[in-house]
């Protein structure tokens, strides 16, 4: 039994973005027959934009855990880690702060981000994704873990 985590490298708003923006400019090029060329770079874009993503599968019957990275609906880059028995997933929380600095002012950004691992045999993990909103992290998080039947622990 192979169980998928899929997590898209661009985000949803981004893709739209960039395929509404593509069609947008790609139908006026195409109306006034300048630059066509152009069209064809857009479309890969659009492309590109929906096709890299990095997918995380276990496959319980063989033991293993593959990270793979698809660029292109082609694996790119892929690692592969063996396990004996899944321990749980473990939910952290990270605080980030940094300056950001205008013309006008000064401010300080401050957020946090939760990171979901997989534990594995004698304290080896490996990340399964990161989100700023913790909801949708804790619901994605849930449903891998009962996909796998393995708990889930919180740090924070």
């Amino acid at each position: 039994m192979s169980i998928k985590l899929v997590d898209n490298y661009f985000s949803e708003t981004l893709k739209w973005t960039i395929v509404v923006g593509s069609a947008s400019v790609s139908g006026y090029l195409i109306l006034t027959s300048q630059y066509l060329w152009i069209v064809l770079v857009l479309v890969m874009l659009s492309l590109i934009s929906f096709s890299s993503k990095y997918v995380l599968e276990v496959d319980l019957e063989k033991k293993v855990i593959i990270d793979s990275f698809y660029f292109l609906w082609i694996r790119i880059k892929s690692e592969e880690f063996k396990f004996n028995v899944l321990k749980g997933i473990r939910l952290d929380k990270q605080r980030h702060t940094y300056n950001a600095s205008t013309r006008s002012r000064d401010r300080q950004t401050d957020f946090n981000e939760y990171i979901g691992t997989l534990e594995y045999d004698h304290n080896r993990s490996v990340e399964l994704t990161r989100n700023v909103e913790y909801q949708s992290i804790a619901e994605e998080m849930q449903s891998f873990a009962g996909q796998l039947n393995i708990p889930i622990s919180r740090t924070f």
